[in-house]
């Protein structure tokens, strides 16, 4: 199989002075072979752009972007895409061009996509985008189990819940096992790994990677995180964007002996 890399275009954190950072999330990730390179979410701006100039990725000349759930952190810079260029097919969930609204100082504000999306290719619930490449969506939740969908909502009143339905994630297959590719993880991690337990039949995966959305989350969300890293054998967890500094130290403590790291726009992982 060939070596794999990801890439860190975008994060709330910046390991490295060429590279900005922001509320938001986008990678890069390189198949490395004629699969080629793929994008995952955009960011909140054109800024993951600039970033991968920076880092030497040629962000337009991608196959392919899928897109991780339709909040404007991570589709943001769709529009700045287009005009750069961008000719590769878009994947993501129906709903991910919804209206979605989100509760703030008692108003609400849109945390939507910019309107109009850019013509999507409608994903789900598996859709191979390339030979070891997949997108999951329509994750099943089981009661009881942390989801974060508190606050959001598909109108200004909030009279109609968002339980962002589009939430989806990726798995990377490589030598070292599968990588589970993080966009905000608004099912729960439980529920998301499962999910791909069962649809994929990995009982195990090398490593997660990306936003766990704990940062406003209750200490046993956090001990649930924890318990399903350990019971799919994850070696690796790099957690950032919507984790919460806080809940990745709190990781650490409980994951002893395992390698949690915090996730940084500039940084190259390689698999």
């Amino acid at each position: 199989m060939p070596a794999r890399r990801v890439v860190v275009l975008c994060d709330n954190e910046t390991s490295d002075p060429a590279c900005g950072c922001e509320w938001g999330l986008s990678l890069a990730i390189d198949l490395g072979d004629s699969d080629g390179l793929w994008l995952w979410d955009t960011g909140q701006t054109a800024l993951f752009l600039q970033n991968a100039a920076a880092l030497g990725v040629d962000a337009t000349s991608a196959r392919g972007l899928a897109l991780s759930h339709g909040h404007f952190d991570h589709t943001g810079g769709l529009e700045a895409l287009m005009s750069a260029g961008f000719t590769g097919a878009v994947h993501a969930h129906p709903a991910c061009a919804s209206a979605r609204y989100a509760k703030e100082k008692g108003k609400a504000r849109h945390i939507g996509p910019p309107a109009p999306l850019p013509a999507f290719v409608p994903a789900g619930p598996v859709t191979q985008l390339a030979p070891g490449l997949t997108l999951i969506t329509d994750i099943p939740r089981e009661p009881g189990r942390f989801q974060a969908v508190q606050g959001f909502s598909l109108d200004p009143a909030g009279s109609q819940p968002d339980t962002v339905p589009d939430d989806s994630f990726l798995v990377l297959e490589t030598d070292k096992g599968p990588v589970v590719i993080l966009g905000c993880c608004h099912s729960g991690l439980a529920n998301s790994l499962a999910c791909a337990a069962e649809r994929l039949g990995s009982r195990s995966f090398h490593a997660v990677l990306g936003g766990l959305h704990l940062y406003k989350a209750a200490p046993e969300a956090v001990a649930e995180t924890a318990q399903a890293l350990t019971q799919y054998a994850v070696n690796n967890l790099i957690a950032g964007h919507c984790t919460g500094p806080d809940r990745v130290e709190a990781l650490r403590s409980l994951l002893p002996g395992r390698c949690v790291h915090n996730l940084c726009a500039g940084q190259t992982w390689r698999y």
